[in-house]
This record gives structure tokens, sequence and C-alpha cells, in this order.
């Protein structure tokens, strides 16, 4: 059962790696880098003939073990929840490729309870509108 796990966690890991350097490697990735509001910077990557957002951020402080950073990808509809952070010891952050429809416009972080939110709870400490195609 441990190999089997081992192999699955390989295979998902590998397939990680393959949508971030599509992104990075695509011939109309745009790079964006924000500020953020509570300390640090956000990355954002995207490319709209592949369909993918990346985002990763470095120097983001420490949140209580109740709060984490929450992702969202917006449209003219609203936002919708596009993932947690996962803030290393360094303040660095995993990247997190997400799957961008046309419509997204902009790319918001904020805090939101440990185990997130449906909605934002709080303000944007970081906010980016996405480029067009």
């Amino acid at each position: 059962m441990v190999a089997f796990d081992a192999r699955r966690d390989l295979e998902e890991a590998a397939t990680r790696n393959e949508r971030l350097v599509a992104v990075l490697a695509a011939p109309d990735a745009e790079t964006l880098r924000r500020l953020i509001a509570s300390g640090g910077t956000g990355t954002i990557v995207i490319s709209r003939d592949e369909g993918r957002v990346l985002f990763t951020s470095s120097g983001l402080p420490e949140l209580p073990a109740t709060k984490a950073y929450e992702l969202w990808l917006m449209d003219p509809a609203g936002p919708r929840p596009a993932g947690l952070l996962h803030r290393g010891a360094d303040g660095m952050t995993a990247p997190l490729v997400l799957v961008a429809l046309k419509r997204d416009d902009r790319v918001a972080l904020t805090v939101e309870p440990a185990g997130g939110s449906d909605r934002p709870t709080t303000r944007p400490i970081m906010l980016a509108e996405l480029p067009r195609a």
C-alpha cells in the first residue's frame, strides 16, 4: 500500500510540474508582480492559450493557525475560490496552477478561516487585473 501511495504522489507531482512548465513556456505567457498589503509579493503568470494561471508568493507573514491565505479568481459575476496557499517557513508559497476561464479578469488574495471560505470574508490584501488575450 505504501508503494502505491508513493507512486500516486509521484504521478500527481509530475502532472503538477507539467502544468507549471506549460504555463511558463507558453508563447503568450505574461508575468505580473503585485505587492501584498500585509507584506510580501505575489507573482502571477497567465497563459490564455493554456487556460491557466500560476500563482506564487514570497515574504508572506505567518498567520495564526486559525487563519489561511486564500486565492480567488474573479469574473464579472464575482469571486470563486481558487485554493489555499501553503506558506513555508521562509514565507514563500508553493506554486498553484489554476484553471482560468476566458471571462476571468482578476486574481485576489484574502485572509480567511483556516479551512477556507466559499466567499471572501475579508477585503483583498492583493488584487491584480489579468491581461486579456
